[in-house]
C-alpha cells in the first residue's frame, strides 16, 4: 500500500468531516440569514427556507457518515491483508463519484429554475469554507483513487 493513498484517504475523511461541520453550522443559523421576497403566496417563502434547512441538515449527516466510512476504510487498509485495501479502493471511488455528482447537481440547480422567494444570505466565509472542504475531500478521494488503482508491483 502506498503512503500517498493512505494520505489521500485521510484527507478525504478530514475534508468530509469539515464539510459536515460547516453544513451543520449553516443549517443551525439559516433562519437568521433568510429574508423573503414579495410573493402572492405567503407560505412559499417559509416552506422554501425550511426545505433548505432540512436538506442542509441531511447533507451534514451524510457528510459525517461518509467521513466515518472513509476513516474506517483507512483503519481497515492499514491492517494486514488485502481486504482492507479493496474496501478503501471501493470507498474512495464511490465517494469521489458521489461528491462530483452532488457538486454538479448543486451547480446546475443554482443556475436554473425559478427565482426563490426565500433569499438566504449565507456569509461568504462559510460558503468558502464549505466549498473548500468539498474541494479538499475531492482532492483526497482523487489522490487515493489514482494511487490505489495502479496495478504495478510495489517495491
Amino acid at each position: 500500500m502506498r503512503r500517498s493513498a493512505l494520505g489521500g484517504a485521510c484527507v478525504l475523511a478530514v475534508g468530509l468531516a469539515a464539510l459536515a461541520a460547516g453544513l451543520y453550522y449553516d443549517q443551525a443559523h439559516l433562519m437568521q440569514w433568510t429574508h423573503f421576497a414579495q410573493s402572492s403566496d405567503l407560505t412559499r417563502g417559509p416552506v422554501e427556507a425550511e426545505t433548505a434547512r432540512i436538506f442542509t441538515l441531511l447533507g451534514a449527516i451524510t457528510a459525517a457518515f461518509a467521513a466515518a466510512i472513509a476513516g474506517g476504510s483507512v483503519v481497515l487498509a492499514v491492517l494486514p491483508g488485502r481486504t482492507g485495501v479493496w474496501v478503501l479502493r471501493l470507498t474512495s471511488v464511490l465517494l469521489l463519484v458521489l461528491m462530483l455528482l452532488v457538486a454538479a447537481a448543486l451547480l446546475v440547480g443554482s443556475l436554473t429554475g425559478d427565482a426563490p422567494v426565500a433569499i438566504i444570505d449565507t456569509p461568504w466565509w462559510l460558503l468558502t469554507a464549505e466549498w473548500s472542504a468539498l474541494a479538499l475531500a475531492v482532492a483526497g478521494a482523487g489522490t487515493a483513487t489514482t494511487q490505489l488503482w495502479r496495478f504495478v508491483p510495489e517495491s
